[in-house]
């Protein structure tokens, strides 16, 4: 039973005694009604919109219609040096690619050229050594007493 006091206490608080249990007001019921501490009979604006302030008040918040745009504001000489520095590093950023580009064709053409020179060197290497070993198989014959002999070699087909 005790229980049950208790729980019809707590609502009590939200149908209509709020004001008492927590403001500690005693006026009739009439006067101050609230659920869940909200004030039914009072004062409550009309329409969905609150209540716009007396003229006084807002002509101290007004301000003359050219200055509700400031482009001033917008157009700052800060930001204007912010636009600068990031068009730099923007340009500086597009001519580092660039060169990076240029420089990777140029490494292709140098790698092209170095390919053919290598090879032309290895050729050359061939030829040499080539040459080297008839001049060392020249040399061994006249040591042996084998003289060259004039004509062109015969070729045997089989």
């Amino acid at each position: 039973m005790l229980t049950a006091k208790r729980f019809e206490q707590s609502f009590a608080g939200l149908a209509g005694n709020a004001g008492r249990l927590f403001r500690g007001r005693t006026e009739p019921p009439a006067v101050e009604v609230e659920y869940a501490g909200i004030d039914v009979l009072g004062e409550r604006p009309t329409g969905i919109f609150p209540p716009e302030p007396p003229e006084p008040a807002r002509a101290s918040f007004s301000r003359p219609q050219e200055d509700i745009f400031d482009i001033g504001a917008i157009l700052r000489l800060r930001t204007f040096l912010y636009l600068i520095a990031a068009t730099v590093l923007f340009l500086f950023q597009i001519h580092n690619t660039l060169s990076i580009k240029e420089l990777a064709k140029q490494n292709e053409r140098l790698r092209e050229q170095l390919r053919i020179s290598t090879s032309i060197r290895t050729s050359q290497e061939l030829k040499a050594s080539e040459l080297q070993s008839i001049h060392n198989i020249s040399g061994y014959a006249q040591a042996l007493g084998l003289i060259s002999s004039a004509e062109p070699p015969v070729d045997i087909e089989p």
